[in-house]
């Protein structure tokens, strides 16, 4: 007879032991807002255009504070030709909390603010300030949820006229979404403008489509415009992603093709786009040295070039460049 103490534990390598638990499933994607159903497409079109000379400066003060300068030279988006703007940019260590200002030699101010509460909550507000032209005052401020399954959000506004609208995400798989948004305007008794779409993301590519209903600025108050979308990109590699979008509106039967690239290095990325209304662009974006710009609308005879340059702080003893 022996004692239960003196009986030895089995061994971690016999064949009785406990079957080992199984891997953990990998982290659900979030609910996409529905203002960024299309992305991928986003980060191909929208490019930072501009003409002339610029100089993007900034300098590090404290551990979560910066200053930046920016400076425009020989541009047409002033009549005096040149723009200078200052302001200060703030993030928190934790990164939920960021605020950024702009001042401007033509009167110009603006600001930004956006707080993350808990995991899903996020609040923003922006304003808008213009010393010599009031159409320019804008005032804005939102309220996101972002969850697993479903995301929506809500914003109050001022821009010459009191506007309010929402926006609704679901998702019906975990590469299916639907949603749709509505903005409510103080223009001619309530004007409604409103729109709704899907979003299909599997592996490297990406489809969304939508439907806009806006009011026609050529017929009279009360008439309406529909738009239809379709926009698709896929990522070929790594750093090489491609996607174009066709338009389509009704009832005056306009339509639209777009077709762009983007190639994406380290700390840099070059943006093409072609469409159907004559136009071509280009953006090379180098963010610590030189960048470039060229856009060509070969129906309005509109011609931008422009160069940039990154002056950025130093890198403190010990830290990587």
């Amino acid at each position: 007879v022996s004692r239960a103490e003196e009986v030895p534990a089995a061994s971690s390598s016999s064949g009785m032991d406990a079957p080992a638990a199984s891997p953990a499933p990998p982290a659900q994607e979030p609910a996409l807002q529905f203002e960024m159903f299309s992305r991928e497409w986003q980060n191909i079109s929208m490019q930072d255009n501009w003409d002339g000379f610029r100089v993007e400066a900034q300098n590090k003060v404290t551990e979560n504070l910066q200053a930046s300068h920016s400076l425009f030279l020989g541009t047409q988006l002033r009549e005096c030709g040149y723009i200078y703007q200052f302001g200060p940019a703030f993030q928190s260590q934790d990164g939920r909390t960021m605020l950024v200002a702009r001042a401007g030699l033509d009167g110009g101010v603006n600001g930004r603010a956006v707080q993350k509460v808990g995991s899903c909550w996020e609040l923003k507000a922006s304003s808008n300030s213009h010393l010599k032209d009031p159409q320019r005052n804008m005032h804005e401020g939102s309220i996101e949820y972002t969850g697993t399954q479903r995301a929506f959000a809500g914003k109050l506004a001022w821009q010459g006229a009191w506007l309010t609208g929402g926006a609704f995400t679901q998702k019906i798989l975990p590469s299916l979404a639907l949603g749709g948004d509505l903005t409510l305007v103080g223009v001619n008794g309530i004007t409604t403008i409103g729109q709704v779409g899907l979003r299909y993301s599997e592996g490297q590519n990406s489809f969304t489509a939508a439907v806009t209903r806006t009011p026609d600025p050529k017929q009279p108050p009360g008439k309406h415009i529909h738009e239809g979308r379709l926009q698709f990109a896929r990522r070929v590699t790594d750093r090489l992603s491609l996607g174009s979008e066709y338009k389509l509106s009704f009832p005056d039967k306009e339509s639209g093709l777009s077709a762009g690239y983007e190639y994406s290095f380290r700390q840099a990325r070059i943006q093409g786009l072609v469409d159907s209304d004559g136009k071509v662009s280009c953006c090379v974006s180098d963010y610590t040295g030189f960048g470039f710009s060229g856009m060509i609308d070969y129906a309005r005879g509109d011609y931008k070039f422009g160069v940039v340059m990154h002056v950025l702080p130093q890198p403190e003893p010990g830290q990587q460049a």
